[in-house]
């Protein structure tokens, strides 16, 4: 048999190798069509914690022939609870709904387990690191690339799948812009409101966290009390917990004083003074702390972000597409 036509002889380029952007490189991989992954930093780090997966990206797994491989490495949640600072569970959410719609409940597994799996799915001649994107330029014959190691790259087609601050977004809209094309609260600065710290332990040992054992992610959030944080733990398949603290900024002062991290990559330096802040705050399971945790964290799985959220309006112009994560 001769071997299917080609759904497009169009080249993609792929700005950014996070989820979002390996994600639609094994989908292109697979359909056979032409394209290379520019990644700024200089190798793709496992960092992060993890993430809930949900019925609608089941069937995009399966297609790509990686689901079974990642249930095997998740775990299922049907709910979550919530606690105050006395460890009393306040609420609880059912999420037993999803899976009699979409056939699935959430799972949670480790983010670099899930990039691992992905990532192995295309190929490394295809993942080009240490390119920074200076500019983009797009006409009716295609798109040009150039990046800040004078290399210069040339497709049919652009996405821009490189994170809030995207050089391909901020090229696309100031190209709208200038053509009176672009909606103004897309062309208004990205609100953040918070900033979050992020952890993953090492392996724990089952007998002494016997929840580890359970078929199902123990998905538990605290809210502060008289205090502007709120902070969640989840296990994971691999015996990890993985935990998450939210500090609200409620005025401009304390979002000015954040601000430096911006443009900062995830990495342990912004988040020692951070951990030391939130130490003492208590988690519902064995009179432990969000310290406990940190302690048995590696500290290079330690990362403090800054978390912006906005939908835009816009996200294809010409040639160019965005495509978000969501950090999926």
């Amino acid at each position: 048999m001769s071997d299917p036509k080609l759904p497009t002889n169009a080249r993609v380029i792929i700005i950014g190798a996070g989820i979002g952007g390996l994600t639609l490189a094994a989908l292109l991989e697979k359909a056979g069509i032409d394209y290379v992954v520019l990644e700024r930093a200089k190798q793709v780090k496992p960092l992060g914690s993890a993430l809930s997966i949900g019925a609608n990206v089941m069937p995009l797994f399966e297609q790509l022939g990686i689901l079974d491989e990642i249930l095997e490495n998740a775990k299922p949640f049907g709910f979550s609870t919530g606690y105050n600072e006395r460890r009393e569970a306040t609420r609880i959410l059912d999420y037993s709904p999803a899976e009699k719609i979409g056939g699935y409940l959430p799972h949670i597994i480790s983010r670099p387990i899930l990039v691992g799996i992905i990532e192995r799915l295309v190929p490394t001649n295809k993942i080009l690191m240490s390119k920074k994107i200076l500019s983009t330029v797009q006409n009716k014959e295609g798109v040009m690339v150039r990046c800040s190691d004078n290399t210069t790259y040339h497709s049919d087609i652009l996405v821009g799948a490189d994170g809030a601050y995207s050089a391909v977004r901020q090229s696309l809209y100031k190209e709208l812009e200038r053509k009176g094309e672009l909606p103004k609260s897309d062309g208004l600065p990205l609100p953040f409101n918070s900033t979050c710290l992020v952890g993953q332990t090492r392996p724990l040992d089952p007998e002494q966290f016997p929840h580890l054992k359970d078929g199902h992610a123990w998905f538990e959030t605290t809210v502060g009390e008289n205090k502007p944080y709120a902070w969640v733990t989840f296990a994971t398949k691999c015996n990890t917990v993985c935990w998450m603290v939210l500090r609200h900024l409620e005025d401009n002062a304390s979002r000015e004083l954040d601000s430096s991290f911006r443009n900062t990559e995830w990495g342990p330096e912004a988040a020692d003074a951070m951990c030391k802040e939130v130490q003492d705050f208590p988690i519902p399971r064995y009179n432990m702390t969000i310290g406990s945790l940190i302690d048995a964290t590696p500290r290079e799985l330690i990362s403090k972000v800054m978390l912006e959220e906005k939908l835009f309006d816009t996200w294809y112009g010409g040639r160019t597409c965005l495509l978000g994560d969501g950090e999926l």
